[in-house]
């Protein structure tokens, strides 16, 4: 299965690093970035096995152990689309227009 990436979760990405990296030093960014990436792995390897977001049956979503963000994907018959990496206190709806 392919996995592609919505454009602006760079951007949520970038941003969450940028505030783990000035509130914690290079240290933290690391194991946010470390943590982004297992969840990323445990997607692919089984992308049904993670409840849906909110109230959709589009878009599924996986919780970072550590860090107050979730990762929001939609899945069809050939890729795996990431669509939002989203800090918790963040608005529900935020980046659910996203293609």
């Amino acid at each position: 299965m392919i996995l592609e990436y919505h454009p602006a979760v760079q951007g949520d990405f970038n941003q969450a690093l940028d505030h783990y990296e000035r509130a914690g030093g290079r240290h933290l960014a690391d194991r946010f970035e470390d943590e982004f990436w297992r969840c990323i792995a445990a997607i692919k390897v089984g992308p049904t096995s993670f409840p849906f977001y909110q109230k959709s049956e589009r878009f599924r979503r996986v919780r970072l152990k550590s860090f107050p963000y979730v990762v929001v994907y939609r899945e069809n018959a050939a890729t795996i689309r990431v669509t939002i990496l989203q800090h918790e206190k963040r608005r529900p709806s935020f980046g659910l227009g996203r293609r």
